[in-house]
Formats: C-alpha cells, structure tokens, sequence
C-alpha cells in the first residue's frame, strides 16, 4: 500500500475517532432545550472549554513525530476515555440519562434507516463491541511490540468489515457505508 494512501486513511480513523467524541459533546448542545437536561451557562462553557482542550490535545498528538501510529492511537483512544469522565463530572445524573437516551435514539434512527431487525441490531452491537475490547487489549498490552500492536489493530479492523458482510444485506451494507462516508466527508468539510 503507497505511503499516501496509508497516511489517508490513518488521517479518517482518526478523524473518525475523533469525531465520535465531538459528536457525544456535539448532541448535548444540540439538546440543551430539553427540560430535563437543560444545561446550565456554566456546564455549557466548561463543555465549550473541555471540547477546546481536547481538540488542542489531540491536534497535537496527531501531529508529535515522536510517536508511532499505534502511540498516537491509544494516547487518542485515553484522550476521548478521559474527556468523557470529564463530562461526566460535569453533567448531572439527570443530563447524563437524557444523554444516554439521545443516543440510543440515533442509534434507532440508524437501525430504521438501514431497516434493521432486531436480530441485526444485536449482533452490530456485539460486533462493535467486541471491537472496541480487542483493540484496547491490544493497545494497553505491554508485552507487545509497536509493529505487533499495529498488525493486530490492521486484523482487528478488517474482521468487523467482513462481518459486517454476514449481518447485513448487501442493500444495508451499502447504505451504512454511504452513511459512514457521508458523516466523514461532511467532517472534512467543517474542518
């Protein structure tokens, strides 16, 4: 694979990554007129600073030469696990649960779209999760050298796509890749 290609898609993980913690900070501003979550002017500027300093934080772990690819990846994945404690401390219990269930919402606004069943949405739920797991065991293994860690998280990530394949039709297969895509590009284009 050229060189380029693969500082590409590094550049969308992350990206991707990155993005899901935005987007989590993202739908508490966008649900501030509920009334059970309504955040408070000082919540909302300690989110507006915590937001900040992690987009700072990880500009500049993306952008240290000093770290390998597989460095830079768990200091991001520790950066979002620490923003959202952050959050937490932030957000009362109340705020906290409508957060969860905004969540859970756009995950059945994307189980409709796609017309997924009950059975497809468990198993993406198990896939997806089980992803997550593999790659921070991998990450957090000392024993593991940087060119092993990046081997495996390279199989880690290729296993899902495959069994994505088996969960979905090829019909909703299409669709959340155009979907996935589409939230990427839209990204890059805010940037």
């Amino acid at each position: 694979m050229p060189i380029g290609e693969t500082m590409i898609r590094r550049w969308i993980r992350n990206t991707a990554l990155f993005a899901g913690m935005m987007l989590s900070c993202a739908a508490l501003f966008a649900q501030q007129n509920a009334a059970p979550a309504k955040l408070s002017a000082g919540q909302k500027q300690q989110l507006v600073e915590m937001r900040a300093s992690a987009r700072d934080q990880a500009a500049i772990i993306r952008n240290d030469p000093a770290l390998t690819p597989a460095q830079r990846q768990q200091k991001l994945e520790e950066l979002r696990a620490s923003t959202r404690e952050q959050m937490k401390s932030i957000l009362t219990p109340e705020q906290q649960q409508a957060f969860a269930a905004r969540r859970s919402a756009h995950q059945a606004k994307v189980a409709a779209k796609l017309g997924l069943n009950a059975d497809q949405q468990s198993k993406l739920k198990a896939l997806f999760q089980s992803t997550r797991q593999q790659r921070q065991s991998v990450l957090s293994n000392p024993n593991l050298t940087n060119e092993q860690k990046q081997s495996q998280l390279s199989e880690i990530r290729q296993n899902p796509r495959a069994q994505l394949a088996t969960i979905l039709t090829p019909d909703q297969l299409t669709k959340f890749q155009q979907m996935r895509w589409g939230r990427l590009r839209a990204k890059a284009g805010s940037m």
